[in-house]
């Protein structure tokens, strides 16, 4: 087995970074397993590097550092290639989808992170590429959006700026025209009107804690899509604190605007430009299509760390 440390050196501490070098080296010194450590120097570099690391052939890990934006990259390097398994030490801001498996704290240690087991995940396929964990458009992409601006005034937190960025989305235009086609086992579904957004999720958490996906499972051969009407302005402050918490799916408060089904695949058109999200990342379209990826991925988890839907 080969190794292969991504580190994302925006993420993180500087002083935090340059003691997992440290570790690696000395947890390698008296070891034949080959390893490198290499420093993304800008956006997509983790892909450029996984996609090369994983095209070697060999059997490889490739452990990122840094958040979901890391992870992202690296995953779509690594995408359906069998050989190569992909880890993440969550020091970026937001670390949603190691939420899916437990406690932040347990991706932390290195040993248990190097003797831990890969399970197959699945993924989503979209227009702009792959994702891992959560695409949506409409409201909730926008305040993706607009949190890259919070994210950079000092001492405002990841899920602070999420917070910070959901309060300015909500005092713009809300809803969009939206025709939304989803395909389930039990055939297909048509929903047309003013919808607040549509969201396709593998895993359960986006935006520093938000539960947008609360039965959603990383390998169970489903996407959850999650699909809200524009409800009236009174009722936006306690149905944000629902959803936030994952509540929705069994909340008489909001079961009049909600739409949550399971499926394969979900095609959504607006009649005007809408930002689209891709696990943090953001584009304007009209139309886009989310797709399941049945295993795309072979994502470690650490020692200790059973995965339980």
């Amino acid at each position: 087995m080969r190794y292969v440390f991504i580190i994302n050196p925006k993420a993180g501490s500087e002083n935090y970074l340059g003691k997992i070098k440290g570790v690696i080296e000395e947890y390698f010194k008296d070891r034949e397993e080959k390893y490198s450590i290499i420093e993304t120097e800008y956006k997509g570099h983790a892909e450029e590097i996984t996609k090369a690391e994983a095209e070697i052939g060999d059997e490889v890990r490739i452990y990122g550092f840094g958040g979901d934006g890391t992870l992202l990259e690296i995953a779509r390097g690594a995408a359906n290639k069998e050989n190569a398994e992909i880890g993440i030490f969550p020091v970026g801001s937001g670390n949603d989808y190691v939420k899916c498996y437990g406690d932040r704290e347990a991706f932390m240690n290195f040993e248990n992170q190097l003797s831990g087991e890969s399970i197959y995940v699945d993924g989503i396929n979209t227009n702009n590429g792959v994702a891992l964990n959560i695409c949506s458009m409409g409201l909730d992409a926008k305040v993706a959006y607009n949190m890259a601006g919070f994210k950079k005034i000092p001492f405002v937190s990841g899920p602070l700026a999420y917070d910070f960025a959901v309060v300015k989305s909500l005092l713009g235009k809300r809803g969009e025209q939206l025709k939304i086609t989803v395909k389930t086992a039990s055939g297909e579904l048509t929903m047309e009107g003013d919808y607040l957004f549509a969201l396709a999720a593998s895993g359960k958490f986006y935006g520093g804690g938000y539960q947008g996906a609360p039965l959603a499972v990383t390998n169970d051969g489903l996407l959850d899509f999650v699909l809200i009407k524009n409800p009236p302005l009174h009722k936006i402050p306690k149905l944000v604190g629902i959803y936030k918490n994952g509540k929705h799916p069994e909340s008489d408060y909001i079961k009049d605007y909600l739409t949550y089904v399971k499926g394969y695949e979900m095609e959504v058109k607006s009649e005007k430009p809408a930002i689209c999200n891709y696990d943090g990342e953001c584009d304007v379209k009209t139309e886009e299509k989310f797709s399941l990826v049945k295993n795309m991925i072979r994502f470690i988890l650490p020692k200790g760390v059973t995965y339980r839907a």
